[in-house]
């Protein structure tokens, strides 16, 4: 017997993820290059695990507090004060076990069945799929392009926000790398305020940008009881995927709901983690820096690649480590990437797990060595100049 037969649910409607069916098919292809994922390619400094293994010598392995220990809210709060240049209290923070986390906690605070979520596409199919599964009914709104770069028409996207109980945006964008400009944000965030629409601001982008110290926040543009939660997560900054650790930036008045949804689901960060992500806020600024340059490099890298080829098209994106990148002549995305799994040994997420809206889009997650980097393109090179190759 089937114990699933008949099982009724969100769960059950909500879709799998796509890059994930994909990876998981092609775990053990010897040879592949992986480029599916979006994480570093390079491990946790050894100066945050140092943290860690003092922290788990000392014992603290018990229970923390719901919304974090005290010290990492401090310090979570000083950073962001410093980041943005204005007070953010330690009342205003709620540790979370990732930044996944954080967007289930707040969604789950603020919806209830059947509110309208309007969010911005091509998007992490996690942003379309966690409030589904709360039971919303989430609304894209496409990203165009204009002038080879991703771009937003705020006044047709907040047409469509019209109605909805949330909006929920995601920048720097995976998977695009589109960076709102702050005229925008501001713009967006007083049309939001007026009609008392919350806002979900997905940040964990915020300094995986090239040209500057961090990417525009809609913090720069709001008060501290506005109806704003910001997202944040240690995974990408600081190269710590692996840990689960993130944090919410929420008004005052909501941190005591937040900390009741997490006692019911998470209990509670570890506090080992927790330590050693003081020590990544703290002591971590080099290794940001350093990153940026080896993402700005291998952007510059890849782009440069995939648009010698005539079929390929590729708005250079201005922050996260994605190109997302269109093949003219495919018209089945998932299949072309089952294909290169099997023929370049190079794994693609297809822009279908994106909502993306046509074929022959794929984002390649280009936080690898040059090298891995250089052989993943000249094995994909034959497939990009006669797509029929895969097909």
């Amino acid at each position: 017997m089937n114990a699933s037969k008949g099982l009724a649910s969100r769960a059950v409607s909500v879709s799998p993820s796509i890059t994930r069916v994909l990876a998981n098919a092609a775990m053990d292809v010897d040879g592949l290059i992986p480029l599916w994922f979006g994480e570093p390619n390079q491990p946790t400094p050894q100066f945050i695990c140092d943290e860690a293994a003092r922290s788990l010598s000392a014992g603290e392995t018990f229970y923390a507090e719901g919304l974090g220990r005290p010290y990492l809210r401090e310090a979570i709060a000083g950073y962001m004060s410093d980041l943005y240049g204005k007070s953010i209290g330690k009342d205003r923070i709620a540790v979370t076990v990732s930044g996944g986390n954080a967007l289930n906690l707040a969604f789950q605070a603020l919806l209830e069945q059947g509110d309208k979520v309007v969010t911005l596409t091509p998007a992490f199919p996690n942003l379309l799929a966690i409030p589904s599964l709360q039971g919303a009914n989430v609304v894209p709104h496409k990203l165009q392009i204009k002038d080879d770069q991703w771009h937003l028409d705020c006044d047709a996207f907040l047409e469509t926000a019209k109605g909805a109980k949330v909006v929920l945006i995601n920048s720097p964008s995976n998977p695009t790398g589109y960076m709102m400009p702050r005229e925008d944000m501001q713009k967006i965030m007083s049309v939001l305020r007026e009609r008392g629409t919350w806002l979900i601001s997905d940040e964990v982008y915020a300094r995986t940008v090239y040209d500057d110290k961090v990417a525009p926040s809609f913090l720069d543009v709001s008060e501290a009881e506005d109806r704003l939660i910001v997202i944040n997560s240690f995974s990408k900054s600081w190269a710590m995927t692996g840990w689960r650790l993130g944090w919410l930036t929420l008004p005052p008045s909501i941190t005591p709901i937040i900390e009741k949804i997490a006692e019911f689901s998470v209990a509670c960060a570890p506090p080992f983690a927790q330590r050693a992500g003081v020590v990544a806020l703290q002591d971590g600024e080099d290794f940001i820096r350093q990153t940026a340059q080896s993402y700005k490099a291998a952007r510059d890298q890849v782009c440069s690649a995939l648009l010698s080829h005539e079929l390929v098209s590729c708005p250079v994106p201005d922050s996260a480590f994605y190109a997302f990148f269109k093949i003219d002549g495919v018209d089945d995305s998932i299949a072309f990437a089952r294909t290169l799994i099997d023929k370049a040994k190079v794994g693609l997420a297809p822009g279908d797990a994106f909502l993306v809206g046509e074929p022959g889009w794929f984002r390649l997650c280009f936080a690898q060595t040059e090298q891995q980097l250089s052989d993943a393109l000249t094995r994909l090179s034959p497939f990009l100049e006669d797509p029929e190759k895969a097909q």
